[in-house]
C-alpha cells in the first residue's frame, strides 16, 4: 500500500516520536491530515471545488505546494484588509465614508477663510491696544513725560516694535494651528528690478493724485508718531519689514497657496487697508497695498516691496516735518488749470498701469496653471 507524504513546512517528518507505540503504526488518520493541509485561495478543507473534483483526494504535496505559492498573495490581501480596518477605525464614529488612500494624498487645510483673515486682524488689533495701554501704564508709573517729540518718537517706536513682533508671532503660530502650508516670505536680490521700483513709487504718487476727490471728504488723519531718529527709524524701516512681513508675507503667500494668485493680490492689499485703521489711511493704504503686493508678485521676493514701501514711508515723513502731513496737491498748486492737467496725467498713468498688472497677473496666473497640470 502506498503510503501518503504530508510535508511539514520546515521539510520534518510528519510522524513524531510520540506516535510510535499506536496501533495504527503512528500513521495520523486521514481526517487529521486535511485538518493540518493548507488550503488554496480560501477554499477550506472537505469542499468540493468547481470543475475540480473532490478536494479531499487531491495529493497533499501538490496542495502544499500550491498554499505556498498562494501564500504571497494572502498576506498581501491580508495586508490590505488590516489597513482599511485601521482607517475604519480612526474614522469618526458615525462617519459614513471612512478616508481612503486617496484622501491622504489631498490637502486638508482650509487656511485661509475669511474667518481666518479676520482672526489675524483681531491678533493685530489686539497686539496693539495692549502694549499701547500697558506702555502708557509704565510711563504713568515711572512719571514719564511724552511732551517731547523726540522722546515720543522713541516711545512710539518702542510701542511698535513690541506690538507687531506680538502680531508677526501670533499670526504665525495662529497659521501653524490652522494647518497653513507652503512659504510665507520670500526674499531674492536677483529679483530686485530698479525700473520696476521707480515705475511704481511714480504710480504711488499718481494714484494719490487720483484719490484726493475722495480724500478731502474723509476725516483728517490724527497720527502723532513724534520726530526725530526713532519716528525715522519706526516709519522707514520698523514698518516696510514688520507690515510686508505680514500682509505680503503671510497673507498674501497663504492665500496665493488656496485661492491663486487674483484673490490674493486683492485681499491682501485689502487687510493691509485694514490694518491701518484710519479712513483717510484705509482707503490710500489698499491702492498702495496692490501695487506693493503687484511688486512683491513680480518679483518674488520682499526686498522689493519693502524698499518701495521705505520709500512711500519716508515721503510722508518728509511731509510730516515740513506741516504737510494731511496736504493735498489741490492745496499746494495754486493754478487750477496746471492741477487739472496734472489730474488728466496722473488719472491716465493709472489706468494704463493698472491695466499692465492685471495682464501681467493673468500671464502669471495661467503660468501657474500650466506648471500645476504638467
Amino acid at each position: 500500500m502506498r503510503e501518503r507524504i504530508d510535508r511539514h513546512p520546515e521539510g520534518e517528518n510528519p510522524v513524531s516520536e510520540s506516535s510510535a507505540g499506536r496501533p495504527d503504526g503512528g500513521r495520523r488518520p486521514e481526517s487529521d491530515v486535511l485538518n493540518d493541509r493548507p488550503t488554496m485561495s480560501g477554499v477550506s478543507a472537505g469542499e468540493d471545488m468547481p470543475g475540480g473534483g473532490d478536494t479531499r483526494r487531491e495529493n497533499p504535496v501538490e496542495a502544499d505546494a500550491a498554499g505556498r505559492e498562494e501564500t504571497p498573495r494572502d498576506e498581501h490581501v491580508q495586508t490590505e484588509r488590516a489597513a482599511g480596518d485601521a482607517r475604519a477605525a480612526d474614522a469618526p464614529e458615525g462617519d459614513p465614508a471612512a478616508p481612503t488612500a486617496g484622501d491622504a494624498a489631498k490637502p486638508k487645510s482650509r487656511f485661509p477663510t475669511f474667518g481666518d483673515l479676520l482672526a489675524m486682524l483681531g491678533i493685530a488689533f489686539a497686539a496693539q491696544i495692549l502694549v499701547g495701554v500697558v506702555g502708557r501704564l509704565v510711563l504713568w508709573g515711572a512719571g514719564v513725560q511724552t511732551e517731547s517729540p523726540t522722546l515720543l518718537g522713541k516711545m512710539m517706536a518702542l510701542f511698535y516694535f513690541v506690538s507687531m513682533a506680538l502680531t508677526l508671532g501670533g499670526v504665525l503660530c495662529y497659521r501653524h494651528m490652522r494647518g497653513g502650508r507652503g512659504r510665507w516670505a520670500r526674499f531674492s536680490l536677483r529679483g530686485l528690478n530698479p525700473t520696476l521700483l521707480l515705475w511704481s513709487f511714480v504710480l504711488i504718487f499718481a494714484v494719490g493724485v487720483v484719490l484726493e476727490p475722495l480724500l478731502r471728504v474723509l476725516p483728517e488723519l490724527t497720527l502723532d508718531v513724534g520726530r526725530g531718529f526713532w519716528t525715522m527709524l519706526s516709519l522707514i524701516v520698523l514698518a516696510p519689514l514688520f507690515e510686508e512681513l505680514l500682509c505680503r508675507g503671510v497673507v498674501l503667500g497663504s492665500l496665493r497657496e488656496r485661492y491663486g494668485i487674483a484673490i490674493a493680490w486683492l485681499v491682501s492689499a485689502l487687510f493691509f487697508g485694514v490694518l491701518h485703521v484710519q479712513p483717510v489711511q484705509v482707503v490710500s493704504a489698499t491702492v498702495v497695498g496692490l501695487i506693493l503686493g503687484y511688486v512683491y508678485l513680480a518679483t518674488d521676493s520682499l526686498w522689493s516691496s519693502m524698499i518701495l514701501h521705505a520709500l512711500n514711508n519716508a515721503v510722508a515723513y518728509l511731509a510730516l516735518v515740513t506741516g504737510h502731513a494731511n496736504a493735498l496737491l489741490i492745496d499746494l498748486v495754486p493754478n487750477r488749470t496746471l492741477y487739472v492737467v496734472i489730474y488728466i496725467v496722473a488719472l491716465t498713468l493709472s489706468i494704463v498701469s493698472g491695466w499692465m498688472m492685471v495682464r501681467t497677473l493673468r500671464r502669471m496666473k495661467m503660468s501657474e496653471k500650466k506648471e500645476a497640470g504638467a
